[in-house]
């Protein structure tokens, strides 16, 4: 019996112990599967929110010699969906002197297929070699502005319909006609102030804006720059400096050494030859 109940705890203990690997294991894959993750942004649908306009801010890393096949690779996309779902309102590449590219894509998306075009975008650039490094989402409530518009408006509106009302049994040249007729024209401008607010807010939802960054490496894999190139003009620079020093050097000294030149030629002309004697001799203590 003694020897049965050993064997029951071993196999127990065993078991025990498998299941605590399984469950290590099991710990450890899920935690890989979220580092794998880190990399891409939160899958999110801003688009299922009313009455909200959004826009999006992508900032891309890529080499750069395939920064402007992904930029035409964009605008074509946006070019096929046609004016009416996306419009390019605005494109930019820049080269500057130490070889770095940078480039700009502006667009303006049917708000229902603006996260799809994004999500699209960024696969594109993965196929290219290059990662997402920085999105940003913005949004305003424009639903609720245009309800609020709406309501002053329809509060001046009724302010307008009382008034008028009131200046008709008004007395035409009277100070009581003239305010009621100043206030009328102070509510009708009001009301189209609201007015222009809520077809501003309608336009913002009728169209998402999205702003596309492209960042180069710089051309050699493990440097922010050309390392060769930066090196090259770092020698050139040294250069000039060294030059221009010399030049200054010169620009002073050879002025000063024509200046010598001249005093002592000067000092050894016969005039002062005999002029130095003279002061030589009256110098000398009279016998």
């Amino acid at each position: 019996m003694p020897s049965r109940s050993v064997l029951i705890l071993s196999l127990s203990s065993i078991g025990l112990l498998l299941c605590s690997c399984s469950a290590n294991d099991q710990g450890r894959q899920s935690n890989e599967r979220e580092a794998s993750d880190t990399s891409s942004p939160p899958d999110i649908s801003p688009t299922a929110a009313p009455g909200v306009a959004f826009n999006y801010n992508y900032e891309f890393n890529l080499p750069d010699e395939r920064i402007s096949a992904t930029q035409e690779a964009h605008a074509s996309a946006c070019e096929k969906l046609g004016l009416s779902r996306c419009r390019i309102t605005g494109m930019s590449y820049t080269l500057d002197q130490n070889e770095q590219v940078t480039a700009e894509l502006d667009l303006k998306l049917d708000p229902l297929i603006a996260r799809q075009f994004g999500k699209s975008a960024q696969q594109l650039v993965q196929s290219n070699d290059g990662k997402l490094i920085r999105l940003a989402i913005g949004s305003s409530d424009e639903g609720e502005a245009i309800a609020q518009a709406t309501k002053q408006k329809s509060d001046a509106s009724a302010q307008i319909a009382e008034l008028q009302q009131e200046l008709a049994r008004a007395k035409a040249g009277t100070e009581a006609h003239a305010n009621i007729l100043s206030q009328i024209q102070a509510l009708q401008r009001q009301a189209s102030e609201q007015s222009a607010a809520i077809q501003t807010s309608q336009a913002a939802l009728a169209s998402t804006p999205m702003e596309l960054h492209y960042y180069g490496s710089g051309g050699v894999p493990g440097f922010h720059g050309n390392p060769v190139r930066e090196a090259w003009h770092t020698f050139v620079t040294t250069v000039v400096w060294m030059v221009q020093i010399l030049l200054q050097a010169l620009a002073v000294l050879v002025p000063l050494g024509i200046l010598a030149a001249i005093v002592i030629a000067l000092w050894r002309t016969r005039p002062l030859r005999a002029f130095r004697r003279w002061l030589a001799g009256a110098a000398e203590p009279a016998e």
